[in-house]
């Protein structure tokens, strides 16, 4: 099936399109609804400038662009396509083996699902039969789509819209996949106690639960210089070698047949592309247009199949690469990563052979950014409360160390802030991988972008190498090599699978549940362990060690749910196409999922650090050196939420110590927790032999894991939001953003393997000033020498963000920094907007 957009109307005249621009700006939003979204993207009297590069070049087209995606993410679709095309495929592959299975469906898929250029794009290659769309992944699980359906178009955040056509679609396609999901096998395997503790709130694994692996960075540079072709010439000799005498040789067997149905449906993919471009072409116009959708038809053609030879080639090669990883699996966190140094070569050879001018390659990514905003995920109603924005973790990263042992940012580097300097959507982020040899200059042209798009986030490359040592990366990697996977996770390109999101873990309710002698004040039952009436401690030592062991406890439950949750993914969810892009699956005739890659380690988020910390400081300050309170009184008063206790509360909240103002005690508490966290997780393995890893983010899990603590002895209320990541506590910071950062450079980030976050939220006024963005520079330089990992900021005020919350039509396209990802501030629940409002605003340096 081909969508076509209907091609337009052209002129050269500029008065007619001045006279035009402000009338199509008005007439692009109301066409782009989602009745024609797939028949007709610009109105009828659309005039446009000769070609997509002019177009794209001037501000007032490319914001009437920017507009359309901004509405459209606001509400974006939800489309049944892919659902169909995979039960279909299922029902006629019951019998084949798992991972035939897998592949005839990606083939299938690729071969007949909607394809369509948008009349502003340069670049073939798109998720969903409608732009800004999510599919279905019914193979994940679909009770939760039964139960939610309905909701989708109401719920707090992440709205979707939802025909009822579709619906009809998905409730005749769902009942086949009952009892044969991902989410049916890993609930029949997880443990009956972890399951438990699950629905107490101690931890969640909803993303794995119910979807592909994703968090990897892709080996790019394969596809890129081999082209699938060479794949599939590799595959088909070493399934020619195998004697199918022994077991492990029907399984290589079946992994390279799957490669090689996978390879011959990506050549369908792309050459439907060609064939639709070539289509276009006859019918275009204007003569610019037909060439560069003749271009497009003569790329498609070649990539990714062939190696690429030119920049335009390299960009439509990695995007379809891309592209297909989401089409075929939902798993988050498809990582970008360095594609300034996969792209660099073929930028460099294009320019000297006159190929493209450095206008015209800026204005290719600009396109290839708008097309990251076409990647959408569903996540159920709980798994919105922990990941509420439509995260997606597509980062793109500048800088970092070349092979050669220096600093590589360059020209294309600069490129890419510029094309995001002009796009800023919510896709797709951009890390800064700073190092000692990376020029001021470039620093400070990345730090120019923050008041605007809230990226980038910045990263200090040499703890990061650290962390790969920490993880027994050889060092020639570690040094040259390094990258961070989705929000901050840690992987090498192109050899690492990593189950980086495994699991949120809820520090604050093992506290809680420590200070009940193991029972759920929310529930009245036993759920944790037993580790001592409270109220009998006679000193923090005692405290700090029934905590301890109540972590130890749950983090063993939680990592047999995810044990089990491997198994599930082993079994029924083999990843064959994303095996030829990690190095060792083709050379040992296995996927990631059964062992093929270099690399394996399976990370869990710690979320409510601060909370605790700062709960043990003021249980140190008021009980056992003031002797203000005992603990039995402590508890009581928390049961009962500090009502007829506010004056108590408010004592305990300002005059006990708290991380994140440069006091020794407070951080020192903060760095003990966060240490005893990254060992005591990394006793464990995971199914593949890899270890186990600590990182320190929450996305947005401190909101709804809040919703399941009650109050903490910090002086935090029932039910309210934990502390962001390893950030300090919301409204806890006293002594300014220099402060801050000296407390978070206390923290010993090379041990948290898997990533540590820092949110600051900074006022707006302050960066306005004539040296606000050289000093920001300079801080973040600072914070970097003294040993931090991560920092990224919000440039806003709080009076904005009420305004915004109160009277959302003044703001409409209002973009914020939620955790390591960006999104519209309309697209987050009145729970999370308000933790953002709460959050410490930061101005004195």
């Amino acid at each position: 099936m081909v969508s076509v957009g209907r091609t337009w109307r052209m002129s050269r005249t500029i008065f007619l399109v001045d006279m035009f621009a402000r009338e199509w700006l008005k007439n692009l939003k109301q066409s782009f609804t989602l009745q024609n979204r797939q028949n007709e993207v610009f109105p009828k009297n659309f005039v446009k400038r000769k070609t997509i590069m002019a177009y794209l070049d001037q501000p007032t087209y490319l914001q009437s662009v920017r507009d359309m995606y901004l509405q459209n993410l606001l509400k974006p679709t939800l489309t049944s396509e892919r659902a169909k095309f995979i039960t279909a495929s299922y029902q006629e592959t019951e019998h084949e083996p798992q991972i035939i299975r897998r592949a005839k469906a990606l083939q299938k898929i690729l071969q007949e699902m909607t394809i369509y250029l948008q009349p502003w794009e340069l670049l073939a290659g798109n998720l969903g039969p409608v732009p800004v769309s999510a599919p279905i992944y019914p193979e994940g699980g679909v009770d939760f789509i039964f139960e939610e359906l309905d909701t989708y178009g109401t719920r707090p955040g992440d709205k979707f819209e939802v025909t009822e056509q579709v619906k009809q679609e998905l409730r005749e396609i769902l009942p086949w996949w009952q009892g044969k999901t991902l989410k049916d096998r890993g609930m029949a395997l997880i443990p009956p106690a972890a399951i438990i503790q699950r629905e107490a709130g101690v931890f969640g694994a909803e993303n794995m639960l119910t979807c592909g692996t994703g968090h990897f960075l892709p080996n790019y540079q394969k596809i890129l210089r081999w082209g699938f072709d060479a794949i599939a010439d590799y595959a088909r000799q070493r399934l020619n070698t195998l004697s199918l005498t022994r077991s492990e040789d029907f399984e290589h067997a079946h992994f390279y047949q799957a490669c090689l149905i996978i390879c011959d449906g990506i050549r369908s993919f792309a050459a439907r592309y060609a064939r639709l471009a070539e289509d276009l072409a006859q019918t275009a116009d204007d003569e610019d247009r037909q060439q560069e959708l003749l271009l497009i038809a003569n790329t498609c053609q070649r990539v990714p199949m062939q190696p690429a030879t030119t920049f335009v080639e390299a960009l439509q090669s990695l995007w379809f690469t891309h592209v297909i990883c989401y089409i075929d699996s939902n798993g988050y966190g498809v990582t970008l990563g360095r594609i300034a140094r996969d792209l660099s070569p073929f930028y460099a050879a294009s320019l000297e052979q006159g190929d493209i001018t450095r206008d015209q390659a800026r204005t290719y990514l600009m396109s290839f950014m708008f097309k990251c905003n076409d990647i959408l995920k569903l996540y159920n109603n709980t798994a919105a409360k922990n990941y509420g924005g439509f995260p997606v973790g597509q980062p793109i990263q500048l800088g970092g160390l070349g092979p050669d042992g220096k600093d590589e940012t360059n020209d294309l580097c600069e490129l890419f802030l510029e094309a995001e300097e002009r796009v800023h959507l919510y896709q797709p982020d951009i890390g800064i991988l700073w190092t000692e040899g990376m020029s001021d200059e470039f620093l400070r042209k990345a730090v120019r972008l923050v008041p605007t798009s809230h990226k980038p986030k910045f990263f200090n490359y040499h703890i990061g190498e650290h962390m790969y040592l920490q993880a027994g990366i050889p060092m020639e990697e570690a040094r040259t090599n390094w990258a961070f996977i989705g929000c901050v996770e840690c992987g090498v390109p192109g050899k690492s699978w990593t189950w980086a999101d495994a699991a949120m873990f809820n520090l604050a309710k093992c506290l809680e549940l420590t200070l009940y002698n193991g029972i759920d004040p929310q529930t009245g039952e036993q759920i944790g362990l037993a580790t001592g009436d409270v109220s009998r401690f006679q000193s923090m030592a005692q405290l700090a060690e029934a905590f301890k062991r109540q972590v130890g406890y749950m983090l063993k439950l939680t990592v047999q749910g995810i044990i089990a949750l491997q198994l599930a993914h082993r079994d029924l969810w083999p990843e064959p196409y994303e095996s030829l892009l990690v190095d060792g699956c083709l050379e040992r005739g296995r996927d990631v999922n059964h062992g093929g890659a270099q690399y394996y380690q399976t990370g869990v988020q710690f979320v409510g650090l601060a909370t605790v910390a700062d709960s043990l400081m003021a249980i140190q300050e008021f009980v056992f050196e003031r002797n203000e309170l005992d603990m039995k009184d402590l508890v009581r008063i928390l049961q009962q939420n500090f009502q007829g206790h506010e004056v108590l509360r408010r004592k305990i909240w300002h005059q006990s110590p708290k991380f994140g103002n440069d006091h020794d005690d407070a951080d020192q508490c903060m760095a003990d927790l966060f240490a005893f966290c990254c060992d005591e997780i990394s006793r464990y393995q995971d199914i593949w032999g890899g270890i186990f890893t600590a990182s320190f983010y929450s996305l947005t899990a401190h909101v709804g894991f809040g919703k399941r603590v009650g109050a903490t002895p910090d002086g935090r209320l029932a039910y309210t939001p934990l502390s962001d990541a390893n950030s300090p506590s919301q409204g806890a910071v006293q002594q300014g953003v220099t402060a801050v950062l000296r407390s978070e450079a206390k923290l010993p980030h090379h041990k948290a393997i898997n990533g540590t976050l820092l949110n600051v939220k900074l006022n707006k006024h302050f960066l306005m000033r004539a040296e606000g963005l050289d000093n920001l520079a300079s801080l973040i330089k600072a914070y970097f020498h003294l040993g931090g990992f991560h920092v990224q900021f919000n440039v806003v005020d709080v009076e904005t963000l009420r305004d915004a919350q109160q009277h959302p039509e003044k703001y409409p396209d209002f973009l914020i920094r939620v955790a390591a990802y960006v999104t519209n501030w309309h697209q987050l629940s009145k729970e999370v907007q308000d933790e953002i409002i709460a959050r410490s605003e930061l101005e004195a340096f």
